[in-house]
């Protein structure tokens, strides 16, 4: 019995260095310049022994991107889950959510960046099959559970564009001007923003934007003389 432990043990340690291999040779060379062999080596193990623990480069490619979103969504949960849309609850569940997601996107910032914008065909399918169906459901429901705010419609993609966009935008700058960012302070600086920028679900009204007063026509030049 101890020896199976020891040898599933040793089997969950050496996949997760052929994931950390994986993602260091796809920022490299991308989806599809990525070669099994070349991933293997990264890893300090033979083609074969990598072949026995993922079928085949798309099994490796799922498992070292999707694994990371999928715990952060079972984190996120986890840490929100007793927050509920009040005052007192809504300021600390936001920068809680801040927090995490920010964190989360400065660490995965350069592997999502290559994955989602290196190869259009790639990344509008791991978009669409893997990155959105994972995030967007939950983000979407803990935000609107803690700020009681609904997106129109119930389309839930508004608050996750919104939540992920800022966040991944503000880690790519950090990562791409060599300026890491202060996460505490990020998260307070966001948690200020979407808060005032969120009010109660009863006080929600249509935004009225003044009506543009009319512009002159302009004057024809004289010619010159």
């Amino acid at each position: 019995m101890a020896a199976t432990k020891r040898t599933r043990l040793k089997g969950e340690e050496r996949r997760a260095l052929i994931l950390e291999a994986a993602r260091r040779v796809f920022l490299e060379s991308g989806f599809a310049g990525a070669r099994t062999r070349r991933i293997a080596e990264e890893a300090g193990i033979t083609e074969a022994l990598l072949y026995r623990f993922f079928p085949s480069k798309l099994a490796i490619y799922e498992a070292a991107v999707i694994q990371p979103l999928e715990e952060f969504v079972a984190a996120m949960l986890a840490a929100t889950g007793e927050i509920e849309a009040s005052r007192d609850d809504r300021e600390g569940g936001l920068r809680r959510i801040n927090e995490m997601l920010f964190h989360f996107m400065r660490e995965s910032a350069p592997f999502l960046a290559v994955v989602l914008l290196s190869e259009l065909n790639e990344g509008r399918r791991f978009y669409r099959n893997d990155f959105h169906p994972v995030l967007s459901k939950p983000i979407n429901d803990v935000v609107s559970r803690i700020t009681g705010w609904r997106s129109p419609k119930g389309d839930s993609s508004l608050i996750f564009a919104a939540m992920v966009g800022v966040h991944m935008g503000l880690a790519i700058d950090g990562l791409l001007r060599d300026t890491p960012p202060d996460e505490a302070q990020v998260a307070g600086q966001l948690t200020a923003l979407f808060s005032d920028g969120m009010p109660d679900e009863a006080q929600q009204t249509p935004v009225a934007f003044p009506a543009r007063k009319p512009t002159a026509a302009r004057k024809p030049r004289a010619a010159a003389s």
